[in-house]
């Protein structure tokens, strides 16, 4: 006599539900199944960790405690930057551009200003190329010890937590002092910065490098004793290639694609020696995090010694209305999870015909459903923590 099929069956529907918001509604459960179909599981990375607001879905079959199939479902918190793009005018762009990964502002802004600033053959003054240099590196530290922040969560260390609440709190009040915003510095310009005078803000910079460096060996320590995250999601040297991986989850697999190693500005600084541990693994990429905190801070510091030598302009002077010449124009800079491209098409008028953005973040969370089917859904969390994402950089 045969069994009713499924009886026996150890298989299970899993929707992890990553975010402030829960998926309640057919609508957010793949190709339209009903939501009761899935056992939901809510996942919290901490109050701190960036994937906290907004939703990311991901829908799995599980067999046993191991998951066989993953399904990402994003989208739904779409916020149209390149849409956008295309009704500004070539000055409020930056500024646009400066939202859709608010860990670091700064980056997607200046990004934005060097993609149109090579389609219209503009040589940024020097003066400003060293201090968008210091505060790309600046904003790279500042979302690291965000996504970081995971590690006192997952050990339930609220004393950590809090000093990297108050470390990130700091942050925003030196962008503050420098720009006059928090969050958003909207300090890039077409061809230029505009600041305040360094000598204000310099300082306090130096005193946070201090303080991060401080949090660094504690972060550490976690996750050396953390075995839990040890051979979990491991990401082989082909797959960095197949899923268009870059950043530190490349490099934690052995494939260093670090774009500012190409730049004349880094090749003039000097780079600190950092131990590579190219297993690949969730522990891997983590580690990788704290290397490159490493790497920013002293960066930053050979910026600030040279600042004060530094003389000339800080803006360009441009035509009281921009054109870009009709072209495509794709430029690269190094984010905080690697490579991010910028494809500018213009049509000769005040506006981008196009303005497309190649998000970092986008192919870390693609590739979550090649290394999710052999993890267990206990370390479903680690995976995620390892491959951050931002949601207005994911769903932009």
């Amino acid at each position: 006599m045969r069994h009713p099929q499924g009886v026996f069956s150890s298989t299970r529907k899993i929707l992890f539900v990553v975010g402030s918001m829960m998926a309640s509604t057919a609508a957010e459960t793949p190709h339209g199944e009903s939501g009761g179909e899935y056992e939901v599981i809510q996942l919290d990375l901490g109050h701190l960790h960036p994937t906290r607001p907004g939703l990311v879905s991901i829908a799995t079959t599980v067999d046993g405690d191991v998951v066989t199939s993953a399904q990402v479902d994003v989208g739904h918190l779409h916020r149209g930057d390149e849409k956008l793009f295309e009704v500004r005018d070539y000055r409020q762009i930056p500024m646009l551009a400066s939202r859709h990964d608010w860990t670091a502002p700064f980056i997607g802004e200046t990004g934005a200003a060097h993609v149109i600033e090579e389609a219209m053959g503009i040589t940024v003054p020097a003066r400003v190329t060293w201090i968008r240099t210091l505060l790309t590196e600046f904003s790279r530290i500042t979302s690291h010890i965000s996504f970081l922040s995971w590690l006192g969560h997952h050990c339930d260390d609220e004393v950590l937590e809090n000093q990297i609440a108050s470390t990130v709190e700091k942050s925003r009040t030196i962008w503050q002092s420098c720009s006059g915003n928090r969050i958003h510095p909207m300090v890039t310009r077409i061809g230029g910065v505009k600041i305040r005078p360094e000598q204000e803000w310099c300082p306090d910079l130096r005193t946070w490098l201090d303080e991060t460096d401080a949090l660094l060996p504690r972060l550490r320590e976690i996750l050396d004793t953390a075995t839990d995250i040890r051979d979990v999601a491991v990401i082989d040297p082909p797959m960095v290639d197949a899923y268009g991986l870059s950043g530190p989850v490349s490099r934690a697999s052995g494939i260093d694609l670090d774009t500012r190693k190409a730049s004349p500005v880094y090749t003039e600084l000097s780079w600190p020696e950092i131990a590579r541990r190219p297993q690949g693994d969730a522990y891997s990429r983590l580690a990788a995090l704290c290397d490159d905190v490493t790497v920013s801070s002293s960066l930053c510091r050979q910026i600030l010694d040279r600042l004060p030598g530094l003389e000339g302009p800080l803006e360009t002077r441009l035509p009281t209305v921009i054109k870009v010449p009709r072209g495509r124009t794709w430029t690269a800079m190094e984010a905080p999870w690697g490579r991010a491209g910028y494809l500018l098409e213009s049509r000769g008028s005040t506006t981008p015909w196009r303005l497309a953005l190649r998000t970092p973040t986008f192919a870390n969370v693609q590739t979550l459903e090649a290394v999710l089917p052999g993890t267990r859904t206990c370390d479903v969390e680690a995976t995620i923590a390892s491959l951050g994402w931002t949601l207005g950089d994911l769903d932009k």
